[in-house]
């Protein structure tokens, strides 16, 4: 079923607010708890999980979006996030279209996969580079940590996505 354009402009409204939210719980201080000083990136499993079964060019803008909210607050990183995020939605988008089905597991796993990359690159790029005391630590303490912490919310996260995006794009079918 096609949607109308104020159909897509109410979809469209409510994924950036869902984006919106996703970026005030990770980076605002106390608004989501940590585990022993990892945090979740919630911006991450939320653009790839809203970008996923839309088409290439949105899930692009979407995951843009989510990176310039994340790069905004950011001291270190100038336009990683934005540029990660953007191509990061773009591929997990694509192998839906030509390769994938978009199920539970695929957007899991892309999730994963996503926050995964997106630790080990931020942390190659930013911290082991850039030198100084606690390389090792860091990667040991925290980005690995917050990798797991976010690759656990992406199961929970895909539970709450998936019946809004089915609502949303007017489909009955809620659950793969």
């Amino acid at each position: 079923m096609e949607l109308s354009f104020k159909d897509k402009t109410i979809k469209y409204g409510v994924y950036a607010l869902l984006i919106l939210v996703a970026a005030f719980l990770q980076n605002i201080s106390g608004a989501w708890f940590t585990v022993f000083g990892a945090r979740c990136f919630f911006i991450i499993p939320v653009c790839i999980l809203i970008g996923v079964g839309e088409d290439e060019r949105a899930a692009a803008f979407l995951g843009l979006f989510g990176g310039l909210l994340w790069d905004m607050i950011s001291s270190n990183h100038r336009i990683f996030a934005s540029v990660f995020m953007l191509v990061a939605c773009y591929v997990s988008s694509w192998l839906v279209t030509f390769l994938f089905r978009n199920t539970f597991w695929y957007g899991v796993i892309a999730c994963i996969v996503s926050a995964f990359l997106f630790c080990m690159l931020y942390w190659l790029f930013y911290i082991l580079i850039g030198g100084g005391e606690g390389r090792l630590a860091a990667l040991g303490f925290f980005y690995l940590p917050s990798f797991l912490y976010t690759a656990v919310m992406s199961f929970a996260l895909y539970l709450f996505i998936r019946p809004l995006k089915a609502k949303l794009n007017k489909t009955s079918r809620t659950v793969d």
